[in-house]
């Protein structure tokens, strides 16, 4: 099984596919200050997923187990963030909406962050790729009730992935380079 590297996502990519599907999250951007929408490809059916990190917050701990997440521990099993299943959106790698993260970029205090998650995404991406999976069957293929109201709608995404134009002025900076 291939190693699990970290991506970012377009924002433009992220703003269209919002407009079908309410539970995609937003790159956070601050005065001064972006933090990227980080996350993991998977392949799952026919179609690679953008799977998204969220930062750890408190509730969390209140999560009942179930698909739709999974906890990213550091090495004192101290929770650094949750990888959310339920907010997967297919991607197609030939319309460039996603970029390998560039960690020199990154201030030394995330880039430990992202590396003790990326020490935990690798030795557990087994269970990872089978909560993926069993989140997509569950959502497209056996339509549970619950999961589906916290999740994105995967085939209707699938669909309009296939249909996403990049801006033409995304095109120009990219022909550029």
């Amino acid at each position: 099984m291939k190693e699990l590297l970290f991506y970012t996502i377009d924002n433009n990519y992220i703003k269209y596919l919002s407009k079908f599907e309410k539970h995609i999250s937003y790159n956070k951007d601050e005065i001064g200050h972006s933090r990227p929408y980080l996350g993991i490809i998977l392949k799952i059916e026919e179609y690679e997923y953008f799977v998204p990190l969220y930062s750890y917050k408190e509730h969390y701990q209140k999560y009942k187990n179930n698909p739709s997440f999974f906890f990213v521990y550091d090495r004192k099993k101290k929770p650094l963030a949750i990888i959310k299943f339920s907010a997967m959106i297919p991607v197609l790698k030939n319309i460039n909406v996603i970029n390998l993260l560039n960690y020199n970029e990154q201030d030394e205090k995330y880039k430990s962050l992202i590396a003790a998650e990326y020490r935990y995404i690798n030795s557990n991406k087994e269970e990872i790729y089978k909560r993926a999976n069993k989140m997509y069957i569950a959502v497209v293929k056996h339509k549970n009730n619950f999961l589906k109201t916290i999740a994105c709608n995967f085939k209707l995404l699938e669909k309009k992935c296939l249909e996403y134009k990049i801006p033409l002025s995304n095109q120009l900076i990219k022909n550029k380079h």
